[in-house]
């Protein structure tokens, strides 16, 4: 079913350059949400293209004076860089007001009521990197090795130190300025939670590369000794098994840290997010679902030369959406009522005459 969508859409973005991609985004999403059901009651999306589009031609603009200007100079590169990082916080509240007021559950309409301010505290170490970027432009001189040299990492050391903290921040933000209709979301996790997912995941990397390492070596010493110790690297047979032999757990090990990091990120999340004080969220994503799904989708997308691709987004979906559910105070309905106002019940007309959406 979802798959007539998925070509039909794929066939008109690539006739059309790209410009159908706000209706293919709208078909794809209000077949998930009307496909998603709560308490015997599924989601809706009622979005309209032209924001979507004009938000599409923002993102394609600054592509393209990205791209241009990096061919002219890679430091202007990184000016255009800085300037996106400080619009950043408003191109991501616009996206965010958009998306939630467009889906509703029960004739309730989401709404997202953060401001500028709030997104540029969630988001505030793209700015500092983007100027450290420009500060330190990239200058590699491998005939001179000194401070300059390494001063280039700055920004992506820190963008890697920072990178948890935008993590829980957004997510913070994005559940904290949430409400359906009137019920407001709630979400008490704390950084220093997510950090420690983030550490733990990088101490499992640490010595999952040092057990990669021994592996190699150990398979090269058995090629030495069967292909024989000067002649294995030339045997095309015995190329082939070092390089499945390197690839293949280095994969591994990278979509064991992703299942890792995102299960225990939405688990984190969700499990201290409440809904108007009747409802908590409980969710149960699981590494070894989530490994697993990865690696099925992957091969399946090998094997099919992409055409399973809807296949695995439904997998997808359906694994992150049953590993939640909701823990009810009351009557759901009751509950509904009770948030169910006349402000509430339609979008506010200033989200779609200032909206646009550059695809979150």
């Amino acid at each position: 079913e979802y798959f007539r969508i998925w070509i039909v859409n794929t066939f008109l973005v690539l006739i059309t350059l790209g410009q159908w991609s706000p209706w293919a985004k709208i078909r794809k999403r209000q077949f998930m949400l009307r496909h998603t059901w709560v308490a015997d009651a599924n989601f809706e999306f009622h979005a309209r293209p032209w924001p979507i589009l004009r938000g599409r031609l923002i993102a394609g603009t600054i592509f393209v004076v990205y791209w241009f200007t990096g061919n002219l100079n890679p430091q202007y590169a990184a000016w255009v860089a800085l300037c996106v990082a400080i619009a950043a916080p408003w191109l991501i509240v616009s996206a965010l007001r958009f998306n939630m007021a467009n889906t509703s559950y029960r004739n309730l309409r989401f709404a997202f009521d953060g401001t500028m301010r709030d997104a540029s505290a969630a988001l505030w170490p793209l700015v500092l990197v983007g100027a450290l970027t420009v500060a330190f432009p990239l200058k590699i001189d491998t005939t001179r090795m000194d401070a300059s040299t390494f001063r280039v990492a700055i920004p992506t050391i820190l963008l890697a130190l920072f990178y948890p903290y935008m993590t829980a921040a957004f997510r913070l933000m994005l559940l904290n300025h949430t409400r359906l209709g009137t019920a407001k979301l709630v979400c008490s996790t704390r950084v220093k939670t997510i950090y420690g997912i983030y550490f733990r995941a990088g101490l499992m990397g640490v010595g999952l590369v040092f057990a990669l390492i021994l592996l190699v070596a150990l398979v090269i010493w058995a090629l030495t000794l069967v292909a024989g110790k000067e002649t294995w690297m030339y045997v095309p047979w015995a190329q082939y098994v070092s390089m499945f032999f390197t690839l293949a757990p280095m994969l591994l090990v990278m979509a064991l840290l992703v299942s890792y990091v995102q299960s225990r990120v939405v688990n984190a999340t969700f499990n201290l997010t409440t809904i108007a004080d009747n409802v908590r969220v409980f969710s149960h994503l699981r590494m070894a679902e989530l490994l697993k799904n990865h690696i099925v989708n992957t091969f399946a997308m090998i094997a099919s030369c992409g055409l399973l691709i809807p296949w695995t987004a439904i997998r997808t979906a359906r694994l992150r959406v049953e590993s939640t559910s909701l823990g009810l105070y009351g009557d759901l309905d009751d509950i509904i009522a009770d948030r169910a106002t006349a402000g509430a019940a339609a979008a506010d007309a200033a989200s779609y005459f200032f909206a646009l959406d550059i695809g979150i």
